[in-house]
């Protein structure tokens, strides 16, 4: 059986669709949502976005270390930019394109998941490429 993780860091398609899976999560209305017992939950969808892109940093930052980038905490920072970037593309165009709204605070929680992806990726086997992690 291959091993989940070996994949993880061979190919840009585990990266890829979770990406496409985000845009699909921050695209939907939230109408549909309001039944959910779970959306009821204050700062829960803080706490989403903060998984939804600490998922996505970190299946990024694991494919492109695997690359052999020469400086790992600068990979690390580029990630957690394209993350941040990324999450604040999508409350733009949350604001412009879809019912929802912008929210500074989705934001930073997508920038914050990032950052924790990024660390995540950086303490785990899969950034380590043998390197000592002290």
């Amino acid at each position: 059986m291959p091993d989940p993780m070996k994949m993880l860091k061979s190919s840009n398609w585990p990266a890829l669709l979770w990406t496409c899976l985000i845009f699909y999560a921050l695209s939907m209305d939230p109408k549909g949502m309001g039944e959910m017992s779970l959306m009821k939950v204050d700062g829960i969808d803080k706490l989403i976005h903060f998984i939804l892109f600490a998922v996505f940093s970190f299946l990024w930052a694991a494919r492109l270390n695997e690359k052999s980038i020469d400086n790992e905490n600068r990979l690390l920072l580029l990630v957690i930019a394209l993350g941040a970037a990324y999450g604040m593309g999508m409350e733009y165009y949350q604001k412009f394109f879809t019912s929802r709204s912008f929210s500074y605070w989705d934001g930073l929680a997508d920038a914050l998941g990032a950052a924790a992806g990024s660390w995540a990726v950086k303490k785990s086997p899969y950034g380590n490429r043998g390197r000592n992690q002290n």
